[in-house]
């Protein structure tokens, strides 16, 4: 019998922020240059969860 170490990928989502684009491509390359562009993890789960970063955006257009 052998002994396996295994790694749960965790998925969350965050809020970047609102920003005037002329098409979400160019939103998401914003957001990506944004000082925003960060996560941050409290004690608790930084213990828990190892090189916490953002893997893909997401732009919808704001209608209001």
């Amino acid at each position: 019998m052998k002994q396996y170490s295994v790694v749960g990928c965790v998925t969350a989502s965050k809020y970047m922020g609102r920003f005037w684009a002329n098409s979400k491509e160019e939103a998401i390359e914003m957001a990506q240059k944004s000082d925003n562009n960060f996560v941050s993890l409290c004690h608790q789960c930084s213990d828990e969860c190892e090189d916490p970063e953002i893997h893909e955006m997401v732009a919808e257009e704001v209608t209001n």
